[in-house]
């Protein structure tokens, strides 16, 4: 009996031995593939939340100053139209005398309805400055909010063109969020001579 269990512990001591030899190698193995893991997860990880929202950050990027270069090129061609029309305009003399009751304000206003663009104006304010004892400048301000270059343009067109010698004095334009539309700040001046 004695040497069957000299047997066994020589049997189980080896097989034990060869067991804790196995482990170990699993064990250095599962290590190697946890931190494998771990490796690809912080890279898929790094990727997700670095490179993708980078790349698509420069994409929307890229476009919007795309958008803008463009508008930007729009407005630049109108400012020159209406500076050519502008210093047309400042060559002509009034072809008209101002009728009796006349005023720039009910002028814009009435010009702002015709243009279809009076649902876009926030205020309307008129005031004047005595220039001489014989001469005034009438003067209004305005804004438009929201409204569309396409009608813009014509009611600019109108008041610079007008037959009375209406002059744009100050024209503020700025884009909005909303693609198309545009705030505008206007000063428009007229000459009034007295008795």
């Amino acid at each position: 009996m004695v040497e069957g269990r000299r047997v066994r512990e020589k049997t189980t001591g080896f097989f034990q031995a060869t067991h804790d030899q196995g482990d170990k190698v699993t064990d250095t193995q599962r290590k190697i593939v946890i931190f494998l893991l771990a490796g690809a997860i912080l890279t898929f990880t790094i990727w997700q939340l670095v490179f993708v929202p980078l790349f698509n950050h420069q994409k929307k990027l890229g476009m919007t100053i795309a958008l803008n270069t463009n508008r930007l090129k729009q407005l630049l061609t109108y400012e020159q139209k209406l500076k050519l029309l502008s210093q047309a305009t400042r060559n002509v003399t009034r072809k008209k005398k101002l009728p009796p009751g006349f005023t720039l304000f009910s002028y814009l206003d009435n010009l702002a309805t015709q243009n279809n663009i009076k649902q876009n104006m926030n205020f309307l304010r008129p005031s004047s400055r005595q220039i001489s004892e014989n001469v005034s400048l009438e003067i209004v301000d305005l804004r438009l909010e929201g409204v569309r270059l396409g009608k813009l343009m014509p009611f600019l067109a109108r008041i610079e063109s007008s037959e009375y010698a209406i002059f744009i004095d100050r024209l503020t334009i700025r884009t909005r969020n909303e693609p198309g539309l545009l705030d505008v700040d206007l000063t428009c001046s007229i000459v009034r001579k007295g008795k």
